[in-house]
């Protein structure tokens, strides 16, 4: 019923449009035609403008001594507040990106183990709440843990959000970081929603041996196939031109591609094992994206989970049996 509303709504801006159009063609008005082009000109670029803006433009303050006066989740509910203040008692470790900016994360160290977790966080996820529950139990399980606020995130600095896709790079910073400290240190990757996408982009860099596997939860397979979703089941929109025009304001503002580096081309070159998860009611990264991605994956060891019933960043605590089982079984296979 939803499709067909939002079918309707693109049907009718095409219609009125296209009327318009021919209306003043047979009319020989050329002035109010080239007025109704200019106004659907300007129309796009505002659209384009403002989706860029929302979407990628950082909104929350850089706070370096106490995350947890961040933005709106003050209010955190019960499920994820033990976890994000557990969190929060981590070290604070500091990294400069390549290009340039100030990276933070927290880091809980496990007296005696080689075994590290490093847990990439969702979209706007100022205090990291949708990785904290499985940092805590990647912690309970004896490894060492390591959750960095994304650029544009947190702690850390940085005017816009990439999308997972200079976020490799950070992760790799990262990975150099824990390598140096520990030579005999045992890596493995973990990310929910954009983080998943990280993980994912990260997984086609070069990497040291030290790092053993990946998971991945509900992650998309580009920026670009995000936003043409959203645009056109969000808002009831033409994807094109608004997308490329969209592409055009990120290229230039932030430096970055919706194609270029994205998890979709990534994980083309993935050699290491990869475990990837996704819910079968997720709405907000649709489904549909899970089975390409997991094709595309160029990894001889992978698998494929299916959680049913749960929506977007929910499948962890919507079958804990089932998500827990496989995950731990995957970390025994491959650590």
């Amino acid at each position: 019923m939803e499709k067909d509303k939002k079918l309707f709504q693109r049907l009718c801006i095409y219609f009125i449009l296209s009327a318009l159009a021919i209306f003043f063609i047979v009319t020989s008005r050329w002035i109010a035609l080239a007025i109704e082009a200019v106004v659907i000109i300007l129309l796009i670029i505002l659209i384009a403008f403002y989706m860029v803006s929302f979407t990628l433009k950082r909104k929350s303050p850089i706070v370096r001594d106490d995350v947890s006066v961040l933005g709106p989740h003050g209010e955190l509910n019960e499920f994820v507040k033990d976890a994000v203040l557990w969190l929060e008692t981590g070290d604070v470790w500091e990294q400069v990106s390549f290009d340039g900016m100030k990276l933070y994360g927290r880091f809980l160290k496990n007296e005696g183990s080689h075994v590290y977790a490093i847990c990439c966080h969702g979209y706007k996820n100022q205090r990291m709440q949708d990785i904290s529950n499985q940092a805590k139990h990647f912690y309970d399980m004896g490894y060492n843990v390591f959750c960095g606020h994304a650029r544009g995130h947190g702690m850390s600095e940085g005017s816009y959000i990439g999308m997972g896709t200079n976020e490799r790079l950070d992760i790799v910073g990262w990975i150099k970081m824990i390598v140096d400290m520990d030579p005999e240190a045992r890596i493995f990757l973990y990310g929910v929603s954009m983080g998943g996408a990280t993980v994912m982009t990260t997984s086609g860099e070069e990497l040291p041996k030290n790092v053993k596997c990946f998971i991945q939860d509900c992650g998309f397979s580009s920026p670009w196939d995000e936003f043409k979703y959203h645009i056109r089941e969000g808002f009831g929109l033409p994807y094109r031109p608004i997308l490329d025009v969209c592409q055009m304001i990120s290229r230039s503002r932030y430096g970055f591609d919706f194609h270029d580096f994205s998890a979709k081309e990534q994980i083309k070159k993935a050699c290491m094992p990869f475990l990837m998860i996704h819910g079968d009611l997720d709405t907000y990264v649709p489904y549909r994206m899970f089975k390409p991605l997991y094709e595309a994956c160029a990894s001889e060891k992978k698998r494929a989970v299916t959680i049913e019933g749960a929506a977007h960043a929910e499948a962890y605590w919507r079958d804990p049996g089932t998500y827990w089982s496989e995950v731990e079984k995957w970390l025994e296979t491959y650590l």
